[in-house]
């Protein structure tokens, strides 16, 4: 089944003040600061270690605003986040005044005006995230319905699919595009007309495409590899002491393979689970996290901060992206269980509720 993995995201504006492009109008009484981080959407598109780091700033509410200017070089992605998990993501040109309208800080609530795109995408995520909130209520019940939340997430992607085949040439065609994914995100890409060129999202969505390419074909050998018959690619890593920890050294437990990063929300909002799953299965259970995409120093740092208690390793070097393509992971989290005999059993993308009851059906066996 296709899960929906969706940005919590939403906001654009503009600003009515000569010095400042973006404004963003608060509820009466609202109080405190904010961060905001601006990019160029030429940069965004890079490789992580290649990008230059975006512009961050530390924004505090006056008079129920904050105002801002974006990074000025060419069109950018900026993100003011509201909270932990939510933020006002903004797309603008040079020189373009935005403004939003906050009516909710939680859950996140707004009107954009001053850009045509903008007020376009605006709309377009108000009737998505109706759904995204359905979806996610259900997906965090403990029982979730997995045909209810493959309808949910079919409806979501019908509305971004609807746009696109019904406005091909709109500027906002192409983040419509960008809210899909799978063999549907190809097939539509190849219906945007010439003109789509000049949305200032287009590379963004250049760059998907190569991403969605690449899952797909790591989709193929993720479903041949759970097929219990495949050995887990072996490998030796060093743990926070310095000594090499390797695979073969667990065999005869049950083991996850946890691929997570200090940079990952998703990652982190997992580990009480983990650390569930790893109480109760003491003794016959063993987790090896297997940090992705970090500095040393970061990943050190994090293991500290939220007191893993398993064995931690150190993905870094040249050789780091072999051992994701032999696990096949295709985004952050991803958990692999891997079975006394040392063949892989499930691979997990993304925090999925479900992953913790299929770990039980096969402790239980």
């Amino acid at each position: 089944m296709k899960k929906m993995i969706l940005p919590a995201f939403a906001l654009f504006g503009a600003s009515m003040m000569a010095n400042a492009d973006v404004t963003v109008l608060f509820p009466e009484g609202t109080s405190g600061e904010y961060e905001v981080e601006s990019q160029l959407i030429s940069e965004v598109v890079k490789p992580r270690g290649e990008r230059k780091a975006p512009v961050v700033k530390q924004l505090s509410v006056k008079d129920g605003k904050v105002t801002f200017t974006p990074v000025a070089d060419g069109a950018s992605q900026s993100m003011l986040y509201t909270s932990e998990r939510e933020g006002i993501l903004l797309y603008s040109l040079p020189g373009e005044e935005l403004v939003v309208q906050v009516s909710s800080v939680e859950p996140l609530e707004y009107t954009v005006k001053g850009s045509p795109l903008m007020e376009t995408i605006t709309t377009l995520d108000a009737k998505g995230n109706e759904i995204k909130k359905e979806y996610f209520a259900i997906a965090r019940s403990g029982k979730p319905d997995e045909s209810k939340l493959e309808e949910l997430s079919n409806r979501y992607d019908v509305i971004f699919a609807d746009y696109i085949k019904q406005n091909p040439s709109d500027p906002a065609a192409v983040y419509a595009l960008l809210e899909l994914d799978g063999q549907g995100y190809l097939d539509l890409f190849k219906t945007l007309p010439e003109s789509a060129r000049s949305s200032i999202l287009y590379p963004l969505a250049i760059n998907k495409k190569a991403r969605v390419e690449k899952n797909i074909e790591a989709e193929k050998r993720m479903e041949a590899l759970q097929s219990g018959n495949v050995d887990a690619p072996l490998f030796t890593l060093k743990n926070l002491e310095g000594k090499d920890v390797s695979l073969s050294d667990f065999k005869g437990k049950w083991v996850i393979l946890d691929f997570w990063g200090s940079w990952c929300p998703w990652c982190i909002k997992g580990f009480p689970s983990l650390k569930e799953a790893y109480a109760k299965y003491a003794g016959k259970l063993e987790i090896i996290g297997i940090d992705c995409r970090d500095s040393e120093e970061a990943w050190r740092t994090a293991v500290k901060r939220y007191e893993l208690p398993w064995v931690q390793v150190y993905n870094g070097g040249a050789e780091a992206e072999k051992l994701y393509e032999e696990y096949a992971v295709q985004g952050f989290p991803t958990k692999v269980i891997v079975s006394p005999e040392g063949k892989i059993a499930n691979i997990t993308v993304g925090e999925d509720p479900a992953f913790f009851n299929i770990l039980a059906k096969l402790m239980e066996k």
